[in-house]
């Protein structure tokens, strides 16, 4: 792809990205030539193999490697990963479903696709960045988790969850004049929980901007940044998101957001047995379960 698309013009986009990192590096002539073969064809580099990229730029993999650390990753996997999101993020719903290709069946192809994802949120996402979330939350007065299109699932998810395990969450989710009316009403004792991936929706990052100049603390969990999210967000959880068809994923972003929730749980046990005893009796009382058979009241 050529800068007429990916250039210094747009803040979000995969070649200012790529220069702002770079800029604060002194790179090597072989670096160079890597970084400047990703520039100019983005679309094939963010799916090439490092001995693909080596052999394109015309150096080694050695070559493909330290510029991936130099950037600040531990290697081109790493930075490949990031690449292809950001990619992504800049292309229609058709034109992701072109960029995969599989010799598997569409099923098949999925199940292992969103295998190797949550295997590489199990190396990549630091546990030790969890457990400053999960005490971040559990200090709030109030949570609020926004999340837009099919990750709202995601959004509901940790948001029920988040309940069940006794604390204060509240879901806003695809309302936008909702979350317009809620955020005035945050504050620096709260904490908002931004889910948005792959084309984030402008409504989450105007929610995250305004909640955080309100004093509110900021956690977003996406599988890109742009700059308007990172200067804001106290927290940042990179969870892969990409599908094998013009269908994000949502597996991964599922699995960490209970991960999450699962560790908040854990944190004060006390509390979240009383919450779960309290969630039954109250689904009890609101017949909210299906049962075939009525229940025969114990005798004495």
């Amino acid at each position: 792809m050529s800068d007429t698309i990916y250039g210094d013009t747009d803040p979000d986009s995969v070649g200012t990205w790529l220069r702002r990192l770079s800029s604060k590096q002194k790179l090597s002539r072989a670096g160079n030539l890597v970084l400047g073969n990703i520039l100019a064809r983005t679309d094939t580099a963010s799916y090439m193999t490092a001995s693909e990229l080596a052999e394109e730029a015309r150096t080694s993999v050695s070559s493909v490697t330290r510029l991936a650390q130099r950037l600040g990753y531990k290697g081109w996997p790493d930075l490949q990963r990031e690449l292809r999101v950001r990619y992504m993020a800049n292309l229609s719903v058709m034109e992701v479903d072109r960029a995969h290709k599989s010799s598997d069946s569409p099923f098949q192809a999925s199940l292992r696709w969103d295998a190797d994802s949550v295997s590489a949120a199990l190396r990549n996402v630091d546990e030790h960045q969890i457990e400053r979330v999960v005490r971040m939350l559990a200090a709030a007065e109030s949570i609020y988790v926004t999340a837009q299109g099919s990750f709202a699932a995601v959004g509901h998810a940790l948001n029920h969850n988040i309940q069940i395990a006794g604390y204060p969450a509240r879901g806003l989710l695809d309302v936008p004049a909702t979350m317009a009316n809620t955020v005035v009403q945050m504050g620096p004792s709260d904490v908002l929980i931004v889910c948005s991936y792959w084309r984030i929706y402008d409504v989450a990052v105007t929610a995250a901007v305004e909640a955080h100049a309100r004093g509110t603390k900021i956690v977003v969990m996406t599988d890109s940044l742009p700059p308007a999210l990172e200067e804001c967000a106290d927290e940042v959880i990179l969870v892969p998101a990409e599908g094998t068809s013009f269908f994000p994923s949502l597996a991964t972003a599922m699995a960490v957001q209970q991960g999450i929730v699962a560790s908040l749980a854990r944190l004060d046990p006390e509390r979240t047995r009383q919450s779960l005893i309290e969630m039954e009796a109250s689904w009890r009382a609101f017949k909210m379960l299906h049962r075939s058979i009525p229940s025969i009241p114990p005798q004495f």
